[in-house]
């Protein structure tokens, strides 16, 4: 039987800089963006990253050539990129201002868009792409690649004005095209649909999938994209970005890994350290429940859980903790059973009698009744009482000793 060929790795090009900053409030100082961007590039390892748009600001500008000075030093140019616009060449001067070499054309991926937005046909629109890559050129910036803003909706209402559109792009030398499901109005089905057939009928093109998550499905279309043919994703540390934020780069890498057996460059245990970076940088914290880097993501909490993972693993899966330097954790509340209070006995090494472990689960199960946050530090107070709890039972009585409530 053939061996089969091994697919390549799944491209990711993370645009927390650019579009996760289009999350409402969220504005990151220039150092703040170098940071992020050495720990994306140097220690992440995600193969590209996008951090501004041209002409934002002063403050933008200051930040863009932070980075291009530091990508230039490390040898890193060639991973970091910039959104442009058709504007008579304005975005290529900018970014060659600032030190950038490489940009990513925004263009309009409906007829739409094309008619109401820019007033102008398909053949208008793609003299200004033609002039814009000409510019580019001019400048030394090179085209990485072409936005189709709106693809969704017009892979669907115009579908041969995106044809017409992509064959006009092969035909000016484009070569990486960006599905931009711009309002995240696709699911996971229709995006194969539509992906396979990009693919399909333009061979020689790569594709690579821009998925926002209106729907909650980003991660999703994400897998659905690269399963129907993208060669690469587009992706946010934590979601953000507008609206309801971008496709998360933790639970993509996570389900691209696991679920499409298709391999990235990132380094998963470092997934956790950037997303605290990321969310103290903008503000918003990370979801408590959040896939891959929340804080209770790992964290059993029925006692059957906990019951099953000590006689056997029975509750663990593929998403191992370790994966990402983590631990499974085991909380303390109503629920409890005595598998998780023992857990947490073992962690602190105390050993308690059988009579005692059921008053202390007693406890901590009525603990949990009150709405109280239990906390190991409560079994040590517990179990302070311990010696006075053996007098008082057997005289018959049954409290555990003063915890103090």
């Amino acid at each position: 039987m053939p061996a089969t060929r091994a697919k390549p790795p799944v491209t990711l090009m993370d645009t927390t800089l650019r579009d996760g900053e289009q999350t409402p409030d969220v504005s990151f100082s220039a150092d703040e963006k170098l940071d992020i961007a050495r720990l994306l590039l140097c220690e992440v390892g995600v193969d590209r990253i996008e951090i501004c748009s041209a002409r934002v600001s002063a403050g933008e500008q200051l930040a863009a050539r932070q980075i291009a000075e530091f990508a230039r030093d490390a040898g890193l140019s060639g991973r970091v990129e910039a959104l442009a616009f058709c504007d008579g060449g304005r975005s290529a001067e900018w970014l060659a201002a600032v030190g950038l070499a490489h940009m990513n054309l925004l263009v309009k991926g409906s007829e739409r868009h094309c008619r109401v937005q820019l007033g102008q046909s398909l053949s208008a629109h793609v003299r200004a792409i033609e002039a814009s890559l000409a510019a580019g050129r001019a400048c030394g910036v090179a085209l990485r690649g072409v936005y189709l803003e709106d693809w969704s909706r017009g892979v669907c209402e115009s579908p041969a004005y995106v044809e017409a559109l992509v064959e006009s792009l092969a035909a000016l030398g484009v070569v990486r095209v960006y599905l931009a499901d711009t309002l995240g109005v696709l699911e996971p089905g229709a995006v194969a649909r539509h992906v396979r057939r990009m693919c399909r009928r333009f061979p020689a093109l790569s594709f690579e999938f821009h998925g926002h998550d209106d729907y909650g499905l980003a991660t999703a279309n994400a897998l659905a994209a690269v399963r129907a043919g993208a060669a690469g994703v587009h992706v946010t540390v934590n979601g953000l970005g507008e609206r309801a934020g971008n496709a998360s780069l933790s639970a993509v890498v996570a389900a691209l890994h696991d679920h499409a057996r298709r391999r990235t460059a990132v380094d998963e245990a470092r997934l956790p350290v950037l997303a605290e970076r990321v969310a103290r940088a903008s503000g918003y914290p990370v979801a408590h429940n959040a896939p891959v880097v929340g804080r209770h993501v790992f964290t059993q909490t029925a006692g059957v859980h906990a019951d099953g993972d000590a006689k056997g693993d029975l509750y663990a899966s593929r998403l191992a903790p370790e994966r990402f330097g983590r631990r499974r954790a085991y909380a303390l509340g109503k629920l409890s059973g005595r598998a998780s209070l023992e857990h947490h006995l073992r962690e602190l090494g105390l050993s308690p009698t059988a009579g005692e472990l059921e008053a202390m689960l007693r406890a901590v199960v009525a603990w949990g009744d009150e709405k109280r946050l239990v906390r190991s530090e409560d079994l040590c107070q517990l179990t302070s009482g311990r010696a006075s709890s053996r007098a008082a039972t057997a005289a018959g009585e049954t409290r555990i000793g003063d915890t103090g409530t």
